[in-house]
């Protein structure tokens, strides 16, 4: 069955009103924004910060340990303002004015020590943190680096988790189909699943009605860093989350009131669910000049007062980047950066690897960017400290974020 564009969005909204009979009327009444990226174009010219920025703040990170690349850094915050950053090999914790406290993580065969990290997933409403590799269950630890036990990562099919908020944890089991030519969808019938961590009970899958729609596997497939939906706290609050080819970006309170909060409206000519799904299968289910060419939405990270977005215009010429569109408003630009039109210090900012693995951190109204400290010598921009040198450590920087 093929369905029309402009159809999807709706298409999963009634199918999510159905689905989730426990949903209160009133919550799925609320008016619904629109985000209309129609009529995108590139501009060289770095977008503005202050289109949703109202001020900046910035925080000097001690210079022992060494932290080298500020885009492998993934930053978060607990209840008292520690600071941790997920690094390559470690997991740093520092006070809430930037002097170091302790690497929370050794890697190694010995005991306590982990023996391969990928990455950090943390859930700072309850004090605790999961260690992510391959293969195996996920070390938990306290915010102190204490052992915890483990998460059953559990295996055919395989079970990832993805992101925690509050009590709640976001999963999804992997897809079965890797093989030459199988016909597969990675969305899977279900985007993800919600559990309770307190009753250890599912409490929430969003079916995906478009899982008959498939592609071929059979050559290359890019990585899909988001997957399997963009999210993050809206606000203290409430949650967003959007999968990935979806376009609607749908928030909750407590998963029983799931709503949507966004629809995103792009050119006719623009990829739609079945070109996504084609894609990810495999790249040789296009021509060069179809995946260059096609025009496509990447990353998104919702905003109280509209959307950050990472947009592929024409890949070919060089004409792909972010821009902010407000709610019931039209995006116009995107760029590679966005510009620090707000104080004298902060440079560019490049918002590309915190959106695509979604590991922006959002806490009380601000997001929290690690900036390398020689992006401050650079022109336009100026250290925020006296005593920061080109070879200081990132800097991280507290965006405040328009209401």
């Amino acid at each position: 069955m093929m369905i029309k564009k402009k159809q999807f969005g709706w298409v999963l909204i009634m199918a999510l009103m159905t689905a989730c009979s426990s949903t209160p009327k009133q919550a799925m009444q609320k008016e619904v924004s629109t985000i209309d990226l129609t009529e995108i174009e590139f501009s060289s010219t770095p977008q503005p910060l202050s289109d949703f920025v109202e001020s900046i703040e910035y925080i000097k990170l001690s210079e022992e340990p060494l932290v080298t690349d500020a885009k492998k850094v993934n930053v978060a915050e607990d209840k008292n303002g520690n600071l941790y950053l997920d690094v390559p090999g470690g997991l740093l914790k520092y006070a809430p004015d930037g002097t170091f406290i302790k690497n929370l993580v050794k890697i190694g065969q010995g005991p306590g020590e982990i023996a391969m990290k990928l990455g950090t997933i943390f859930n700072m409403d309850r004090d605790f943190m999961l260690i992510s590799a391959y293969g195996v269950d996920y070390p938990k630890i306290n915010l102190n680096g204490e052992w915890l036990g483990r998460v059953k990562r559990t295996y055919v099919p395989e079970r990832w988790v993805y992101s925690y908020w509050k009590d709640y944890e976001i999963y999804k089991h992997t897809v079965i189909g890797d093989e030459k030519d199988d016909e597969i969808n990675r969305d899977g019938e279900y985007f993800f699943h919600v559990k309770d961590i307190r009753t250890d009970s599912t409490i929430y899958q969003m079916k995906n009605p478009y899982a008959h729609i498939k592609g071929k596997r059979g050559g290359p497939r890019l990585a899909k860093m988001g997957y399997p939906a963009y999210r993050g706290p809206l606000n203290e609050s409430t949650y967003w989350f959007k999968p990935l080819f979806i376009d609607t970006v749908y928030c909750t309170t407590d998963w029983t009131d799931v709503r949507p909060l966004y629809v995103i409206k792009q050119h006719s000519s623009a990829a739609d669910y079945e070109w996504n799904i084609k894609e990810d299968a495999s790249v040789r289910n296009f021509s060069q000049n179809e995946l260059l060419n096609t025009r496509r939405l990447g990353a998104v990270w919702a905003l109280e007062n509209g959307i950050l977005y990472f947009y592929y215009r024409e890949i070919k010429e060089g004409k792909l980047g972010f821009g902010f569109c407000p709610a019931n408003g039209k995006g116009k630009y995107i760029s590679l950066l966005f510009k620090n039109d707000i104080d004298e210090y902060c440079p560019p900012l490049d918002f590309s690897s915190i959106m695509d693995d979604c590991s922006l951190f959002y806490k009380n109204g601000y997001i929290y960017i690690p900036v390398n400290a020689f992006e401050f010598f650079e022109e336009g921009a100026k250290p925020p400290f006296p005593d920061l040198t080109e070879d200081s450590n990132p800097v991280i920087v507290k965006l405040k974020l328009k209401k």
